[in-house]
């Protein structure tokens, strides 16, 4: 069922995490939310992001961006695809890592000089 997937989905065996994500009964309101937890592994984050499927929903992009576990190489390729009014928010958001949020300020100033 959905809440016994949202369990085993932070479960610290990659495998299980992994067999999670890849079952056919997954929605993409399931994925928001595990995209949305902080509580799982970076291995998840980066699977969600591989899947293109998935990252067509713009509240994932939101939502892995936003997360302080996703790679910081994945969270910086993903901020372009934000609005303006998102990257302003992380610009200011203490939970992200300190380079997107960097990135993000400068793409706030720049977009402002235009």
């Amino acid at each position: 069922s959905r809440e016994v997937r949202a369990i085993l989905v932070r479960d610290p065996n990659k495998m299980v995490a992994a067999a999670v994500l890849s079952s056919p009964k997954v929605t993409e309101a399931e994925v928001e939310s595990f995209a949305r937890m902080a509580t799982v592994s970076e291995d998840v984050l980066r699977t969600i992001a591989m899947n293109r499927a998935w990252l067509k929903n713009y509240a994932v992009v939101h939502a892995l961006t936003r997360n302080p576990k996703t790679p910081v190489a994945l969270s910086l390729k993903l901020l372009n695809r934000l609005t303006d009014r998102d990257v302003t928010g992380v610009s200011t958001d203490r939970n992200v890592p300190e380079p997107v949020r960097v990135a993000a300020r400068r793409k706030v100033v720049l977009g402002q000089q235009r």
